[in-house]
């Protein structure tokens, strides 16, 4: 193994690679929740995993939909911008995220509109956070 890998291996545990990869996901989704993706079975299976269901356009339902899903969006950006940085504050950002979006799942799975792989996906987001190598990697301390 080469220098470089090795350093690149030591800088991101994997627990950080797997939130950023389940957070890039979340973007993808929700964007295609915003755009109204169109297309074959991955455009549908990649809007319906938004962590929001689509509302009919117009309604005072879809604005807040729309809103939330942009609050969503932007939080989740930051998010991957600041876990690949380091950052403690992306750490309580991905936590805070990951409790918002399960909650919200769990009352569209109580209303009968489940989003079983965006909860799926949240739970795996907050085993990994709570990992010791992540926690330890975004405090900047070395493990011992």
């Amino acid at each position: 193994m080469t220098q470089g890998a090795r350093s690149v291996r030591s800088a991101y545990p994997i627990g950080i690679l797997v939130i950023v990869a389940l957070t890039v996901f979340r973007c993808l989704s929700i964007v295609a929740a915003l755009v109204k993706l169109e297309g074959g079975d991955v455009a549908q299976w990649l809007r319906a995993s938004s962590p929001l269901p689509e509302s009919a356009d117009g309604t005072t339902v879809s604005v807040v939909v729309t809103a939330l899903l942009v609050g969503l969006l932007v939080a989740s950006l930051a998010t991957v911008v600041g876990l690949l940085a380091r950052r403690t504050w992306a750490w309580v950002l991905a936590i805070v995220l990951s409790g918002v979006i399960l909650a919200i799942d769990l009352g569209w799975w109580y209303s009968g509109d489940a989003r079983y792989l965006s909860m799926l996906l949240n739970v795996v987001a907050v085993f990994y956070l709570n990992q010791r190598d992540v926690r330890l990697a975004l405090r900047g301390e070395a493990p011992p």
